[in-house]
């Protein structure tokens, strides 16, 4: 038998959108869709479009050109209660309205309820339900001016889970929450989506939280979709840098496996500063990961030392270019290792020595640093804290001390300077 494969239908799309504020042009010429079921994100810098988009895609903004459809209706074409029975638009910033928040949760079910109607028993459990599933009962009878920022973006995505719209818009529903209630909420959005099969359109500025949670993406700016598509597709090094003007490490989140990304500086930053200076980098187990990174974006050229496959300074120069020798896991430094090695060391301008711990396996690199031209140590604890070769590695790190500068890892960068 062939297996035959059926397309989600859109829920809502826009179709060469184009608004304009005043003189300006805002969007031009975007078109985008979401399909029930899934979670549609909207990404991009400041000022590139997407809250316009979303109040387009609700209605609430004159398009000059282009058109908004849900499903097969266009929305020009329907009346204001219809898009409100259709559409739950969640905005960017909740108001500090006198009502309760269970009044304003309560909102959410008035395009269900008929002229003159009062809510019935059961559009009261939907809101307590909507409060339940964004952990706001506890807020019911408060004010919602009495509310923190954070507490107030929980009751207004309350209000738009009680409309139990096909679509929702959110925008920036993520804004102002802690770490735990951003989770919470995506994973509300999520399932809510998938439960009800509804189309979710949401801004959000968090690309990795975004890549997470979003089914597709769409990345704007100046006004139009410069990148869509799967988290993957769309959170590319030259996309992100084209949208935002940055450099940026996308790798897979080890968890979710989507895309995560994180900004290592903005574009040329690495060409800005003293190229020509080399500094090798003696670390190894984290110790140098973090300031692999702020080197090159402050312009040097870095190396580093021996690290075995599996130590998380190796992977981070893997990620980030870096030369380096590679030895086995957990295996003493062998003698054409180390000569590798020294040549970095004699290549380099500065050599900064980590404060990683020194055991058999990597006390080579603690010898090579030996003969740096410059050496550069940051701040250690007591020996007993770091030195596993029963006193060789504290008598070797005494006799560099006398030849070696010596800072703190956040004056590292400054110290660097001093000394080129």
């Amino acid at each position: 038998m062939t297996k035959v494969t059926t397309e989600i239908p859109v829920a809502i799309a826009a179709d060469s959108l184009r608004v304009r504020l005043g003189k300006s042009e805002i969007l031009k010429g975007v078109s985008a869709s979401a399909r029930p079921g899934q979670v549609t994100g909207i990404i991009g810098p400041n000022g590139s479009g997407k809250t316009t988009l979303l109040r387009a895609l609700a209605g609430l903004v004159d398009v000059s050109g282009g058109s908004v459809s849900l499903g097969s209706s266009s929305l020009s074409d329907m009346s204001a209660s219809q898009r409100a029975r259709a559409i739950a638009y969640m905005p960017q910033i909740a108001g500090a309205h006198p009502f309760t928040a269970l009044d304003l949760v309560l909102m959410g079910r008035y395009p269900r309820l008929g002229r003159f109607q009062l809510e019935s028993a059961s559009d009261y459990e939907a809101a307590r339900a909507a409060m339940r599933r964004t952990q706001t009962e506890e807020f019911a009878d408060r004010k919602m001016d009495t509310l923190s920022g954070g507490e107030r973006q929980r009751v207004a995505l309350a209000r738009a889970l009680a409309q139990e719209a096909d679509v929702m818009l959110l925008d920036e529903p993520t804004a102002s929450l802690d770490l735990r209630h951003q989770i919470l909420t995506m994973e509300t959005v999520t399932e809510d989506a998938r439960e009800r099969n509804a189309a979710v359109v949401a801004v959000m500025h968090d690309l990795s939280l975004a890549a997470r949670y979003c089914d597709e993406l769409y990345l704007l700016s100046g006004g139009e979709v410069i990148a869509s598509g799967a988290p993957w597709d769309v959170l590319t090094k030259e996309s992100l840098e084209s949208a935002f003007r940055v450099e940026a490490l996308i790798e897979p989140d080890p968890v979710s496996g989507r895309p995560s990304v994180m900004p290592l500086g903005l574009p040329g930053a690495r060409s800005q500063g003293s190229t020509t200076v080399r500094v090798h980098m003696i670390c190894g187990a984290g110790s140098g990961r973090d300031l692999m990174q702020r080197l090159q974006v402050e312009g040097f050229a870095v190396t580093a030392c021996v690290l075995g496959e599996g130590d998380n300074d190796r992977e981070a120069a893997l990620r980030l270019g870096i030369d380096h020798v590679t030895s086995q896991p957990f295996s003493v430094v062998t003698p054409e290792q180390d000569a590798a090695h020294r040549e970095l060391v004699r290549s380099a301008d500065i050599v900064l020595l980590c404060d990683m711990a020194i055991g058999p396996g990597n006390f080579a690199n603690l010898m090579a640093a030996g003969e740096a031209k410059k050496l550069l140590m940051l701040e250690r604890p007591a020996p007993e804290e770091w030195d596993y070769t029963g006193g060789q590695g504290q008598a070797v790190f005494i006799q560099l001390k006398v030849k070696a500068e010596t800072t703190s890892r956040d004056a590292v960068i400054d110290e660097l300077r001093r000394l080129t």
